[in-house]
Order: structure tokens, then sequence, then C-alpha cells
């Protein structure tokens, strides 16, 4: 019972991350709840209750930052639910495997041009190529916390993604990674 208090407060705590601005504090929290989940018995939770606990997970993760990771959480959510014995939970098994298919084409830069990808996707912004390797999902955690204090004060409304986005530049270049901004990549829009 205490695994599962533990898996509801993290949840929790993730839920009130994202509303906060501050989904980045979730990749952490979420890696020591999928460990969790993997540690109960089907005494504890069955794999039904198992796949919803990744759902809610994942609807708490930036998963375009992190979607090698997101991936591992959809494979876990997906061999659970295939083992419920809930079969009108199986119709869900769709939309992970598409879910899942998106990601795989968002990290094969090799196979899916941007191009490619925006337009099967319905994907209208035009984003740095750099954001779908591993390098990017290896730092995310490093450099989001790092703008956090940079940016420390700084009201997060109307205007702040062009801080962020300075921030995030020159917190990236530390790294070796020259970023182009969401502004950059699309100079035709208008950002607020």
């Amino acid at each position: 019972m205490k695994k599962i208090n533990k898996i509801i407060a993290n949840v929790d705590r993730m839920r009130k991350n994202a509303q906060e601005q501050e989904i980045h504090k979730n990749v952490p929290l979420a890696k020591e709840t999928l460990a969790l989940l993997e540690k109960l018995d089907d005494a504890e939770e069955g794999p039904l209750g198992k796949a919803y606990a990744c759902h809610a997970i994942l609807e708490q993760l930036p998963e375009y930052d992190t979607p090698r990771f997101v991936l591992e959480i959809l494979h876990k959510e997906l061999a659970w639910l295939n083992e419920s014995v809930e079969k009108s939970d199986w119709l869900f098994a769709v939309d992970i495997e598409a879910e899942i298919a998106r990601l795989e084409a968002y990290i094969d830069v090799d196979g899916v041009s941007m191009d490619e990808f925006c337009s099967k996707y319905g994907r209208h912004l035009r984003f740095d190529p750099v954001e779908r390797t591993q390098q990017w999902e290896d730092l995310y955690l490093e450099v989001e916390e790092e703008c956090a204090r940079r940016l420390k004060g700084i009201p997060r409304g109307m205007g702040f993604c062009f801080p962020y986005w300075a921030a995030k530049r020159d917190v990236l270049r530390k790294y070796g990674i020259d970023w182009k901004s969401p502004h950059m990549m699309n100079p035709r829009v208008m950002f607020d």
C-alpha cells in the first residue's frame, strides 16, 4: 500500500508541476513512479491499473523533449494493457500503438524529415532538428533547471517565451549546441 500511495502522490505532484509550468520536474518523478509500478505485484495492483497509471504519468511529461523516455513508458503501458483481462480496454491499444509510431518517427532523424513528420502528424511549427536527438534528451533536465534558475522571478505570462528561449539558447551553447528557437525556425509566426 505504501508504494501505491507514493505513486498517487507522485502523479499529484506531477500535475501540480505542470500547472505551475515546471513540467521538467516531472521527469525524475516519472522515473521514480515507473520503478515503483514495476515493483508492484498483481495482488497490489493488476496490469490494467498499472497501464492507467502509465497513462496518468504520460499526460504530465514533455513528450517531444523526452521522446525516448515517453516511448519506454508507452511500451510498458501497452504491455500491461495487453496483459489485462479487461478485453474492452484493449481498444486503447490502437491509440497507444499510434503514439508509439508517432514518437518513433519523431526520433528517426535519418528516415523521416522534419517536413514529413510535420505533414503526417499535423504540426504546423517547424523545430530545430537537434530537438530530435538523444543528446537533447540527455541534457533536457539540466538545461531546463538552469533556465529556471536564470529566469527566477520573471512572470510567466505574455512574452515569457522570448527570455525563456534566449536563456535556453545560452545554456545549450555551453554544451556545444547551436539551437534555433521556434521564433527563429518560424519567422512569419507571431509568438506571445
